[in-house]
């Protein structure tokens, strides 16, 4: 009994026939291109907003820390 043996199980080869094989090279003639380059992935631009707003987060920090020391030391 020909085939692969795997744990202790055997399993018996397929034969395959000729129209099998010609199947094989249709499939090999219709190349589909990898998924990555089809559907590329956006973490380029996820980084780039998320950059974005903590840059705009920063800046309101910024003002908001100025406006209060002006606010609370102007001598009231």
């Amino acid at each position: 009994m020909e085939g692969n043996k795997t744990q202790g199980i055997e399993y018996e080869q397929p034969i395959l026939a000729e129209s099998d094989l010609v199947n094989d090279n249709e499939e090999e003639s219709h190349y589909l291109p990898p998924r990555s380059s089809v559907h590329p992935s956006e973490r380029a631009k996820v980084t780039r907003w998320f950059y974005r707003l903590l840059l705009f987060l920063f800046i309101l920090l910024v003002m908001g820390l100025g406006w209060w020391g002006i606010r609370y030391t102007s001598g009231t």
